[in-house]
């Protein structure tokens, strides 16, 4: 097994940190079985701390370095492990369980960068309680994961837009499937729908078929002090997505029309025009990833000069994203003899002003576009790819498939 650096470090100076842990006699909860006579009565019965529980308190990495996720480990000498209480440093008791020996913390119940105390009770062969008290501190990494969403901002989104869960530092294979049982995700009404991760840093949760009409989502991601990397998640996470209308747009490539619906409905059906032969719009599912009025365009961005034929560099209004690779729909006034009758772009779907920008006004960022025509399919990664997959395939990006 390779131990990473922050691993290494960490057991080093739990080594230097107590790694011995906390062996002590407990106190005796009522020490002689009863009250005890006055007058200094000679038949006092007196104590023989040999025959005492000794507790050991201690972690695999120390009580001043230990890891959120691994278990205390407590032996008792001279008696029976009775119970184990951990509390905060608020004096609230964490959830845990004892299992042979160990108190084992619920997941997540133990956050790094924390204080925490834990009280061991043992009886004697007597029956009497003892108690022993042990202080540890979880380890102070100096990096951390943090979880946060994207397009959880409150404002409605299409509905083709997946449950988006960030990491910020790159999550391991062996450490997803924790991770993933950590999170949950609550719809009204409710749908069907999974999780999968899309690359090491991205979970995402879609629905088995875009979301229904005003559809609501609450996600959780309770993973603080899960391993994450070299290091672990800081802190538990939550969001809400609110869905609107379903919008659905059907670009056909070959009749160059793109069909504009509403909840099932056709509201409008306008002319466009896609890519040139060499620039072929790719068909599949995309998603609006962002709209733009305007931005400009231009060909050496993928370097193509200026001063070659098919090079350019325009200005464009009423701009919608959706592929990374510079799929827009878009005014495209340079074209309008084409609109509806032929395909003259470098690939993106260009429409007249008017229809541009009545377009732009219909969508919202995470309406589903549906492409067909050609023979270039779009990828996952160009676009917002949740739906480039059959649902089958989406299930296998689970890690816990």
């Amino acid at each position: 097994m390779v131990t990473s650096p922050i691993a290494q470090s960490i057991t080093r100076r739990a080594a230097l940190a107590g790694a011995a842990g906390v062996a002590l006699a407990g106190c005796a909860n009522n020490p002689s079985g009863g009250s005890a006579p006055a007058n200094g009565d000679s038949k006092v019965p007196r104590r023989n701390p040999a025959s005492e529980p000794v507790t050991t308190i201690n972690t695999a990495h120390g009580l001043a370095t230990m890891w959120p996720d691994e278990p205390i480990e407590i032996e008792v000498t001279n008696g029976t492990l009775a119970g184990v209480v951990v509390t905060d440093a608020a004096g609230e008791p964490v959830p845990g369980s004892v299992q042979e020996g160990q108190w084992r913390p619920d997941r997540g119940a133990l956050l790094v960068r924390s204080s925490y105390q834990v009280t061991a009770t043992a009886t004697d062969a007597a029956g009497r309680s003892h108690q022993t008290t042990a202080d540890i501190s979880t380890v102070n990494p100096e990096l951390v994961v943090e979880v946060d969403f994207r397009y959880a901002d409150g404002a409605p989104v299409g509905n083709g837009m997946p449950i988006w869960v960030r990491f910020d530092m790159p999550i391991r294979e062996d450490q997803r499937a924790a991770i993933e049982k950590a999170a949950s995700v609550t719809t009204n009404p409710p749908q069907q729908g999974g999780w999968g991760w899309v690359d090491e840093t991205t979970l995402q949760w879609r629905p088995r078929t875009y979301w229904e009409p005003g559809s609501t989502a609450h996600v959780e991601v309770n993973a603080a002090g899960l391993p994450g990397g070299d290091t672990w998640v800081l802190a538990d996470a939550s969001a809400d997505y609110h869905y609107g209308d379903l919008r659905v747009l059907q670009a056909n490539i070959d009749t160059h029309t793109l069909t504009c619906l509403r909840n099932g409905e056709v509201v409008q059906i306008l002319p466009v025009s896609m890519g040139k032969p060499g620039y072929e719009t790719m068909t599949g599912t995309k998603i609006i990833m962002e709209k733009q009025n305007p931005v400009i365009m231009d060909s050496e961005s993928y370097g193509v000069p200026h001063s070659d034929p098919e090079g350019y560099r325009i200005t464009a209004y009423w701009a919608q994203r959706v592929t990374w690779s510079g799929e827009y729909f878009h005014a495209a006034p340079w074209a309008d003899y084409a609109h509806g009758n032929s395909n003259v772009s470098h690939g993106c779907t260009g429409l007249t002003n008017g229809n541009a920008e009545w377009l732009y006004n219909f969508t919202l960022v995470g309406d589903p576009a549906e492409f067909t025509g050609s023979t270039f399919p779009v990828q996952a990664h160009q676009t917002f790819g949740g739906w480039t997959y059959s649902w089958e395939e989406w299930q296998q990006l689970s890690a816990l498939a």
